[in-house]
């Protein structure tokens, strides 16, 4: 018996379930019961069942007939999709339904939609559940989860992360772009969702370390083979080196050089800490001052 991680979403959370079929191996479709019904997923880890673990068992790897009823539903999603953006409308509710999707079985239809508000959308349920038959779910969604809905470009060039491999959404502060060094500019500093970028925190640990290493701007240091003292105006964090201005006595003799910080010697300053006030907004992944 081995516990399988099967992924039903591109970059949805792994579930975990049991399977005694030794020929399953990573990237097989399978079919298993969920929460919403019978859905196809896909093996993304294989791992040794522990001791006591008590999980569900797959039903099935997914044969050809279970592809071609998938393709059905998402056929008939997609009517239902429309259906619901006309009946929303009709009803007047301010909000934007983006996707529907039907379980395997077709017990079950879920409709995803972004709102600013809360939304009261009680009758648009019944009328959809007269229609289609189905259990029904609206499910109110994040701008972060509305952006993975499609394929949409980052500021680099590149498909964005929450779409590609991103699973969960940690929270993104404006300190992680003050520590890097980052100018504050919320225009630059926002993904396509509006939102900090999540790649802030690819590197943030990294940038930490090394922060810890350098002196701070408007610092005074000692430089080995230089006989004056020096003032820090700026700091190459990954580089782990500092511009130093040099005649901070005699402004005449001002000079700029660059040094890599084992030449330096300073005594740190005992900063307060920095009191700052934060506010979380709806999934916790924007945090302005």
């Amino acid at each position: 018996m081995k516990k399988v991680g099967i992924r039903f979403k591109r970059t949805g959370k792994l579930s975990f379930y049991l399977t005694d079929d030794d020929n399953l191996n990573i990237s097989d479709s399978v079919v298993a019961d969920t929460d919403k019904g019978e859905e196809i997923g896909v093996v993304a880890k294989i791992l040794d069942v522990e001791e006591n673990e008590e999980l569900q068992k797959i039903k099935r790897i997914a044969t050809e007939e279970d592809f071609s009823i998938q393709k059905e539903m998402d056929e008939k999603a997609k009517e239902a999709l429309i259906f619901c953006k006309e009946q929303a409308k009709k009803l007047d509710l301010d909000m934007k339904v983006l996707t529907a999707e039907y379980t395997l079985d077709g017990t079950k239809l879920t409709i995803y939609f972004v709102s600013e508000d809360r939304v009261d959308f009680r009758e648009l349920v019944k009328i959809i559940a007269s229609k289609y038959r189905a259990r029904i779910e609206l499910r109110q969604i994040g701008p972060r989860d509305e952006v993975r809905e499609y394929p949409t470009l980052g500021m680099c060039g590149k498909e964005v992360c929450c779409r590609t491999h991103l699973q969960n959404f940690d929270p993104v502060t404006i300190k992680m772009a003050k520590e890097q060094g980052l100018q504050i500019n919320m225009s630059k500093l926002s993904g396509a969702c509006g939102k900090l970028m999540c790649c802030l925190r690819y590197e943030e640990e990294l940038y930490k370390e090394n922060l810890k290493k350098l002196p701070k701007v408007g610092e005074i240091v000692r430089v080995k083979g230089e006989k004056e003292r020096g003032k820090i105006t700026s700091v190459d964090i990954l580089n782990l080196s500092v511009k130093v201005r040099f005649g901070i006595d005699d402004e005449d003799e001002e000079r700029y050089e660059t040094y890599p910080v084992e030449k330096l010697k300073w005594t740190p300053k005992q900063n307060k800490k920095e009191e700052e006030t934060e506010t979380i907004e709806n999934d916790n992944s924007e945090i302005v001052e």
